[in-house]
C-alpha cells in the first residue's frame, strides 16, 4: 500500500512540474554596456557614466521568438551636450532600435534594424554555437539556471575620441583576430530553445548573456506567461541583405564618417581587436 501511495505522489509531482513549465510568454531584459571600453579620450570618459542601460523584451512560443527594443523616449542620454563646450556641437547618442524574429523550426532569423537614418532587414540563419554546459547554477528572475560557455569572435568596435587631429599610433596597428568568452545562463523551467538577440541552441530559455567579462551583459528582470500574441510577427521593412552584407554596409558607413571628421568634433574609429 505504501508503495502505491509513493508512486501516486511521484506521478502527481511530475505532472505538476510539467504543468509549471512555460512554453510561451514574455521575458523582460536589461542590457548594460560598458561604454568606457569604447572611449579613448580621458576627458570624455570622465564626463559620462561607465555603463549604458537599455531595455528589451523577448516574446516567444514553441514556433518562434521576437526580441525587440523597449523604447523609452524619456530615458536620459549620457552623451547629451558633451563636446559642446569644446568647440564642437553636442549630439544625441541612442542605441539603434532592433527587432529580431527567429523561426525555431527553420532556424532562420529576420532582424529589422534602424541605423544612421537607414532601415535594414537582415535575413540569415541562426548562428550555431558550441556550448560547454557546466553543473554550476544560479537563480535569475526567480528561475534556477544552468551555466553554459563558448568562445565567439569579438565584434568590431567603434572607438570614440574628441578632435580631428591625427590618430594615435594604436589606431593604425594591424588588427589581430581575437575571441572572447561568452557566458550564458539558461533555465529548463522554460523548455524552449530561445534567448536574447541571436543566442539560442540550449535545452531551455537563456536568461542571461555575459560577453567578454562584463563588456556587454543582458539579464532577465521578469518572466511572464502573458504576452501580446498578435505582435509576435516577422519584420518585413528595410533593405534586405544577409549578415555579411550588413557588416560590409556598416564598415562603409563608418569609413565615410571618418573621412567626414566624425560627429561634431567626436572622431569615430573602427577597431577589429
Amino acid at each position: 500500500m505504501k508503495k502505491i501511495v509513493f508512486i501516486l505522489l511521484l506521478i502527481t509531482s511530475v505532472s505538476i512540474a510539467a504543468m509549471a513549465q512555460m512554453k510561451e510568454g514574455k521575458i523582460s531584459f536589461e542590457r548594460k554596456v560598458n561604454m568606457h571600453r569604447f572611449i579613448t579620450d580621458p576627458e570624455m570618459r570622465a564626463r559620462i557614466p561607465e555603463f549604458r542601460t537599455d531595455k528589451f523584451e523577448l516574446l516567444f512560443n514553441e514556433q518562434a521568438s521576437l526580441f525587440r527594443t523597449v523604447v523609452d523616449e524619456d530615458a536620459p542620454d549620457p552623451f547629451a551636450n558633451n563636446g559642446g563646450d569644446r568647440g564642437g556641437r553636442g549630439f544625441n547618442f541612442r542605441m539603434p532600435e532592433t527587432s529580431t524574429y527567429t523561426d525555431i523550426a527553420t532556424q532562420m532569423q529576420y532582424e529589422s534594424r534602424g541605423m544612421f537614418e537607414k532601415n535594414f532587414l537582415i535575413v540569415d540563419s541562426l548562428k550555431q554555437n558550441k556550448w560547454k554546459i557546466s553543473d554550476e547554477t544560479k537563480t535569475i528572475a526567480n528561475h534556477v539556471c544552468k551555466k553554459a560557455t563558448t568562445m565567439v569572435p569579438q565584434a568590431p568596435q567603434m572607438r570614440m575620441r574628441f578632435g580631428n587631429g591625427p590618430r594615435p599610433a594604436e589606431d593604425t596597428a594591424a588588427a589581430k583576430p581575437k575571441e572572447v568568452e561568452l557566458v550564458v545562463w539558461y533555465t529548463e523551467d522554460i523548455p524552449v530553445s530561445v534567448g536574447p538577440d541571436n543566442y539560442a541552441g540550449l535545452p531551455g530559455a537563456i536568461l542571461e548573456v555575459n560577453t567578454d567579462n562584463g563588456a556587454n551583459v543582458i539579464s532577465a528582470t521578469e518572466v511572464s506567461a502573458k504576452y501580446p500574441k498578435k505582435e509576435l510577427v516577422q519584420p518585413t521593412k528595410g533593405d534586405k541583405m544577409n549578415r555579411a552584407q550588413f557588416q560590409d554596409a556598416m564598415k562603409k558607413i563608418m569609413e565615410d564618417m571618418q573621412r567626414g571628421g566624425g560627429m561634431g568634433g567626436i572622431r569615430i574609429m573602427r577597431r577589429d581587436n
